[in-house]
């Protein structure tokens, strides 16, 4: 079963490695459920995810709060009362060619990538090293200060990087000596999530991003990934993102909002 980031164990294990106590708990017809405390209730991210739908077990469930991973009746017939809309992700199905899902981009995204090419960019990817790329966290932490948004902590990043060497993974772009832009990933089974990056005027200007996601899709691919999360998409308040990941001919798709139940509902 292909899990979201925030319900896959490896997520969870690196949860707790930071202090945050994770619980695993069974529900009939769903996978194991990570649930957190958040507000001091018991709180699902993109959970359940469901084999077989059952309102009274989910009723019957330690979860007060979860966001879902798709709409369902299933919440209010659980008790629950809906709080927040259905925030959308994007996701690049990673099952067919990369000459399919470069035809699938939009148009001016092709051509950005077709411009990357022949920019003469220096394109890698490694795994996770605190100590070699202690700057890209650095510079992430600084983009968050000056366009005033925060993310979860690198602190997950390092955790997940302990338990899981191999799964935490930086592709970056160089022109000549410098670094241009870069992005990290996290592997978590059959699928990786897009965590953070980062570009400098000069990766901008010669688009290393629509470089680097096509290498990574590739990539990702060949090791027997089928889906690459690209996380939320967000038309208001990162426009500029928002159409890099729609541009990509990722599938935008809604989840299922955010669902509260009360004591006695």
């Amino acid at each position: 079963m292909e899990l979201p980031l925030q319900q896959h164990p490896s997520f969870g294990t690196a949860l707790g490695l930071i202090g945050t106590p994770v619980k695993r708990v069974d529900i009939p017809g769903a996978a194991p459920t990570q649930i957190i405390k958040r507000f001091g209730i018991g709180f699902a991210p993109r959970g359940p995810i469901w084999q077989r739908e059952d309102a009274q077990t989910l009723r019957d469930s330690p979860i007060r709060l979860l966001n879902a991973e798709t709409a369902s009746d299933i919440h209010q017939q659980a008790g629950f009362r809906q709080v927040m809309t259905p925030a959308h992700v994007a996701e690049l199905d990673l099952r067919s060619s990369p000459q399919t899902r470069l035809n699938a981009t939009q148009g001016k995204w092709r051509n950005a990538w077709r411009k990357a090419q022949k920019s003469r960019l220096n394109l890698q990817h490694t795994t996770f090293d605190n100590a070699l790329h202690g700057w890209l966290l650095q510079a992430d932490q600084t983009q968050q200060r000056n366009k005033g948004f925060r993310a979860l902590p690198h602190s997950i990043v390092q955790a997940y990087a302990v338990i899981k060497p191999q799964d935490v993974i930086v592709f970056g772009a160089k022109r000549k000596h410098d670094m241009v832009a870069a992005m990290l990933f996290l592997r978590h089974g059959a699928v990786a999530t897009y965590h953070l990056g980062w570009t400098s005027d000069q990766g901008r200007a010669c688009n290393a991003h629509h470089a680097i996601l096509m290498q990574a899709a590739d990539h990702f691919a060949d090791q027997g990934c089928t889906r690459l999360d690209l996380g939320t998409v967000d038309t208001e308040n990162a426009a500029g993102l928002a159409r890099f990941k729609i541009g990509s001919g990722a599938d935008i798709r809604a989840l299922g909002g955010t669902w509260l139940r009360l004591p006695g509902f």
